[in-house]
């Protein structure tokens, strides 16, 4: 994995405390789509997290993904907090870096409508599903079909639809199925709106920061990674709270919140610094391997995307040593 700063410069990142002088960051994350992601990003703009870390932070709210990468390669943030696919789009065509992940942002699932007679994927034979393309629900989509042993384009049509018009068309009777994620997974269940065919956690998080910023300001990068794995164990220890944030931006009921976020190792599992992983593992990296190959067959990108190469390890594993030798004490952070 390429590395952009020696081994010195990363025992010294993380032993370096923080100064008084304020660094400052930007950080665009999504506060309606996606869970994780989200809940971390009402965290950096609603504490004092950042400021506890010598950070001057600018934290931008986006809906989704497609003005968080305008605004990533405009220059106009510094880091992106997104999906898997979302680095995939990206890496091969801005320099920037894969820095950190936060973890599975829960399930993606297949859904039909209450009253549809198909029981198992494999029951669509004949039958149209509609998909985001690009994003993180279409590789796992398309290899669950193919598992099901039927053939996309043959044996069952796979539409491009947004997941707003995928769920108003299956509404409508439109078409026979479509591809969701949670916390939405569990609010069409409660709502009787659909009824999940197919689903597995497999949406993965990742941190990516602009080249430029990393370059400028390796240490403002080394504050924000220790500032997310605060974050990270804040979420653990104050999940109504946060979860609450969140259903405000995303209209959906903090306990399917919670319900869909425990697939989360973090937010299930962290109960004291050393549980918090925010370094990424071998997991994330075959999967983005397996995005990249499927977007290249798919002709959504003309060639793999560099994802091994746009990945450096220093900054995180500096800031996680930082992280562990604080003593961090989520109740002392501070509401705005």
């Amino acid at each position: 994995m390429k590395k952009i700063v020696s081994a010195a410069f990363a025992a010294l990142l993380a032993a370096a405390p923080a100064s008084a002088e304020k660094l400052k960051v930007r950080i665009a994350y999504p506060n309606a789509g996606a869970l994780i992601n989200g809940q971390i990003g009402h965290i950096l703009e609603k504490t004092d997290i950042l400021e506890r870390n010598g950070l001057e932070g600018e934290v931008v709210a986006f809906p989704y993904w497609p003005p968080m990468q305008e605004a990533l390669v405009a220059g106009s943030v510094d880091v992106a907090i997104a999906s898997e696919a979302n680095f995939v789009n990206i890496a091969s065509k801005f320099p920037c870096k894969l820095i950190g992940t936060v973890g599975s942002a829960g399930r993606i699932a297949v859904m039909v409508r209450e009253d549809s007679p198909a029981k198992k994927l494999a029951d669509l034979k004949g039958k149209t599903v509609t998909v985001t393309f690009g994003t993180s629900a279409h590789y796992p989509v398309v290899k669950w079909i193919l598992d099901a042993g039927l053939t996309p384009g043959e044996d069952i049509k796979v539409l491009h639809m947004a997941a707003a018009e995928g769920r108003a068309a299956l509404a409508k009777g439109d078409i026979d199925a479509f591809t969701i994620w949670d916390p939405f997974v569990d609010d069409m269940v409660q709502k009787k709106t659909g009824r999940v065919l197919a689903s597995k956690p497999s949406f993965l998080t990742t941190t990516i920061a602009s080249d430029e910023f990393l370059k400028r300001d390796p240490e403002a990068a080394v504050r924000f990674l220790t500032a997310l794995h605060e974050a990270v164990l804040f979420m653990a220890k104050n999940k109504a709270l946060v979860n609450g944030w969140l259903s405000k931006s995303n209209g959906v009921a903090p306990e399917l919140i919670d319900k869909g976020s425990v697939y989360n190792y973090n937010y299930s599992k962290a109960r004291q610094p050393k549980d918090v992983r925010v370094v990424p593992g071998e997991d994330l990296f075959s999967l983005l391997e397996n995005i990249s190959e499927f977007n290249v067959s798919n002709k959504l990108q003309p060639a793999k995307a560099p994802v091994r190469e746009k990945t450096d390890l220093t900054y995180v594993k500096a800031a996680r040593e930082r992280f562990l030798k604080s003593k961090f004490d989520p109740a002392a952070v501070k509401v705005k």
